[in-house]
């Protein structure tokens, strides 16, 4: 059995455990999307004409502003697409996203680092942008969670670039060529 070193929790041996953690977290919470999405396919959808006016009634004053907000509900109204769909696709498209990505990274494919990173990154920024309105601690949670990981998969990528001999950068071309 694999012992760690609990003296030192940065040890390369407990980080990439952590690693291993983490990329099956996000597999697991993948599947969780998966499984939303399908779901939501599954129910009979809400129009978005119905969820924006929903939203936005409370903003409908009378004013000329109120003209843009039912130019976009008739607009919504013409084009039959509904929140559900939307949303159905958009945890189906990030949940295979994250199997894909977080399996590639379990096996070490080096291509898939740098695109984790760049997504988790924007992720975050994302996030901060959510919580800068909403204030809510979940999303902080979420986005310490992301930095969490964001610094587990640079630390395992910087160890496998260490390991293979691939010291150098992106911005060398010359040493990228075979």
């Amino acid at each position: 059995m694999e012992t760690f070193d609990t003296e030192h929790p940065t040890s390369p041996e407990s980080m990439s455990f952590l690693f291993h953690v983490s990329m099956w977290w996000r597999i697991f919470y993948g599947f969780l999307r998966l499984i939303l999405g399908t779901t939501l396919l599954k129910i009979t959808g809400q129009p978005l004409s119905e969820f924006i006016f929903t939203l936005m009634s409370h903003e409908i004053t009378g004013k000329a502003s109120d003209s843009i907000l039912g130019k976009l509900y008739t607009l919504f109204e013409i084009h039959d697409f509904t929140i559900t769909y939307f949303l159905a696709l958009y945890f189906i498209f990030w949940g295979t996203v994250d199997i894909i990505l977080s399996l590639c990274l379990l096996h070490h494919i080096k291509r898939a680092f740098p695109i984790a990173m760049a997504l988790i990154v924007l992720f975050i920024l994302y996030g901060i942008f959510r919580f800068t309105y909403t204030h809510s601690l979940m999303l902080l949670t979420v986005i310490a969670l992301d930095i969490g990981i964001l610094y587990l998969i640079n630390y395992e990528y910087r160890e496998l670039r260490r390991i293979t001999g691939d010291i150098s950068r992106p911005s060398d071309p010359l040493l990228h060529q075979s």
